[in-house]
């Protein structure tokens, strides 16, 4: 058994069918095939053997879909990285796994390799397929017989990292017969057949991206449409070019793409599916009575390879994650005694079956504690009607969740804590109108610190986008005295959250509820623009925003003009941010559309709208097709459009954008 039989077996059978549609060049599964078999020559002849650790840190381009299956032919492990970690993140997840490689693009590795040991071998993949090596083509010798390692079904096939209660990242290990039984669980329930053309927007790195999707998708022979990011427009285009018959995604891209298109937008679309955050009730609804098609719901975790129950076509139930897939048990039980609650009681949700991990690489003490008698432990908290539908009433009692964006509270605190003025911290999540949530920190000094307030902010803050990913940062910082505490010495976060909700804090605090990369320029753009001349003011917008995207984007130069944001390594948090911004520095605020970003996703674009709203009286915007999310007409129709919305009708609408 082998997870790469999906591409090689397909591509016996289907050599001429799409695999892969990138940048709209398209792909055969004969051809990505062959290139996959020349990148696993290749790690052969350079010594890799059956069952060493091979790191990934691609993004969604064709290069990770060659490489992925390129390890796992020669039964060697794939580790995928997030594209976002920092070198530091980077580095512990390949010592911790004990990745003998690390195949990245080119401008990833200058500062990842100072965090990297010296026997790991790194590989620059590089090339429109990525199987160039070091600008070097890989060919398939014509002797080679190779094609896959036939490996123990519990062999190790893949480790993704997942955050923990302990404050590092664990590798989840799922094996050949996880991937491979979850596959058919997907093909099956999701009817997913040959003709199928799929949308492949989420990230590759992500279990989501690999098993619902990739290897899915190859298995049953069906066209996944790669898109490197989400973005609203770019989207839209494909699914009608492409006309993609199933969509999968997350509840905030399917919010956007709800309040952004028509109905014959999506005329091809015949199945939607969303899973990584629990779908809110509304937008199943409004999706529903707008599309006339449900959104079929799934629930699961890295650690069950994710799928494990499905609100399916038999009989949907709103609001439900539905019941167990193929082969697959689930159970409500008591979380302290681990005895079975009764129907309809709250308790924790339990999981077996052959989509149950292998346990955490190298952690055999919380591989114990996670699987206890066969049986995966969630930390979810639900139900069980009396018809056997399952339902999320909470999660993981401190775990945090930014537009489906899992952060564990204790990796934040174990990084921070590597401050020497920082003595203790404890991170929290609190509620956010946009992403759901919002991280928290609550700090405590060393003694004898001597720094003003703002100077003690400006340190932290630098301190924390060095070292965490961007949606990992808090948004407020609060200084106290002293962390509140139970008797047997537990901080109460229960009791911070609420402190920070409601402003009752013991002591002064500190906040910053702007990004923590908030620029303190002055005057603001708005002033400095009434006070150029008219003919200088298109290059002033211009830098302004050239500007902020190298800061919120840690660019180490300035973007061009042309350039789009997406593409100049803006996630969507970092979009919220520079949105954000502009409203604040414009003078703007809820007056901008709430799909600035992709409505003008070009740095000279933006540049050009803002000028439009700051001075109506100029056609200063450069001219461009107008898309259906924008309406037609001049500026000054969209601006009195944008003056009738409320302020909550924007920041309930600004960007709900995925990026998981």
């Amino acid at each position: 058994m082998n997870v790469c039989e999906g591409l090689t077996r397909t591509a016996r059978w289907l050599p001429d069918q799409t695999a892969l549609v990138f940048h709209d060049r398209s792909i055969t599964y004969a051809q990505l095939d062959r290139l996959s078999q020349a990148a696993a020559d290749y790690l052969q002849q350079s010594g890799l053997q059956q069952g060493q650790r091979v790191a990934l840190m691609l993004p969604n381009t064709p290069a990770f879909v060659v490489w992925y299956y390129a390890v796992l032919r020669l039964g060697a492990v794939a580790v995928s990285v997030s594209t976002r970690l920092t070198p530091r993140e980077v580095g512990y997840v390949v010592s911790d796994c004990g990745a003998t490689s690390v195949i990245a693009l080119g401008e990833t590795l200058q500062e990842m390799e100072r965090e990297l040991t010296p026997d790991v071998t790194i590989r620059v993949a590089t090339g429109i397929d990525g199987v160039d090596v070091a600008g070097q083509p890989l060919t398939v010798d014509s002797q080679s017989q190779s094609t896959w390692v036939d490996a123990d079904p519990d062999a190790a096939a893949l480790i993704l990292y997942t955050s923990g209660t302990t404050g590092f990242a664990k590798g989840a290990t799922l094996s050949h017969r996880n991937v491979r039984t979850n596959v058919c669980a997907f093909n099956h329930l999701c009817g997913m057949e040959s003709s199928d053309r799929m949308l492949l927007a989420v990230p590759l790195f992500h279990c989501f991206g690999q098993n619902a999707l990739l290897n899915s998708a190859f298995n049953v022979g069906a066209t996944l449409v790669l898109q490197e990011r989400f973005d609203l427009n770019e989207t839209r285009r494909l699914i009608q070019q492409h006309q993609v018959t199933q969509l999968y995604g997350v509840p905030m891209m399917f919010q956007l793409l709800h309040d952004s298109c028509e109905p014959g937008d999506l005329s091809s679309v015949d199945y939607c599916f969303s899973a990584a955050a629990t779908l809110p009730i509304q937008v199943s609804r409004a999706w529903q009575q707008k599309f006339e098609m449900p959104i079929y719901e799934g629930y699961g975790l890295t650690e069950t390879s994710p799928f494990a129950s499905y609100n399916h076509r038999v009989r949907f139930v709103p609001g439900s994650i539905g019941t167990p897939i193929d082969g697959v048990e689930m159970k409500i039980v008591d979380s302290e005694t681990g005895q079975d609650s009764a129907r309809g009681d709250l308790g924790e949700i339990v999981i077996r079956g052959p989509n149950v991990m292998l346990g955490y690489w190298n952690r055999p003490d919380e591989s114990a504690q996670a699987i206890r008698n066969g049986w995966f432990h969630s930390g979810d908290i639900g139900r069980m009607d009396e018809d056997g539908f399952f339902y999320i009433v909470d999660r993981v009692k401190d775990m945090i969740s930014i537009g489906g964006v899992k952060v564990f509270p204790a990796e934040v605190e174990r990084v921070f804590l590597d401050h020497p003025d920082i003595s203790q911290i404890a991170i929290v999540g609190i509620p956010d109108p946009v992403f759901g949530e919002q991280v928290v920190a609550f700090i405590v000094s060393e003694a004898g610190r001597d720094s003003s307030a703002s100077e003690w902010l400006d340190d932290v803050a630098g301190f924390a986008k060095e070292n965490l990913s961007n949606f990992k940062i808090p948004r407020q910082f609060f200084q106290v005295d002293e962390l509140p505490r139970n008797p047997s010495g537990k901080i109460l976060k229960t009791k911070l959250r609420e402190l920070a909700q409601q402003g009752k804090l013991p002591v002064a605090t500190l906040q910053t509820n702007q990004p923590v990369t908030e620029p303190h320029r002055d005057p603001q753009l708005r002033s400095l623009l009434l006070n150029t001349f008219e003919s200088e003011r298109l290059r002033v917008a211009t830098e302004f925003v050239q500007q902020a995207v190298q800061e919120i984007g840690q660019l180490d130069s300035l973007p061009e003009p042309s350039a789009r944001f997406l593409e100049a390594g803006l996630d969507s948090l970092m979009i919220v941010e520079l949105s954000g911004r502009v409203g604040l520095e414009t003078g703007l605020g809820d007056r901008l559309p709430p799909t600035l970003v992709f409505d003008y996703p070009t740095i000279s674009e933006l540049a050009g709208f803002l000028l439009a709203q700051i001075f109506p009286s100029q056609p200063t915007a450069p001219s461009r097709e107008v898309t259906p999310s924008e309406p037609e007409g001049d500026s000054r129709n969209l601006r009195a459009e944008i003056e009738e919305m409320t302020e909550e009708e924007v920041l309930q609408e600004l960007l709900k954008e995925v990026d998981s």
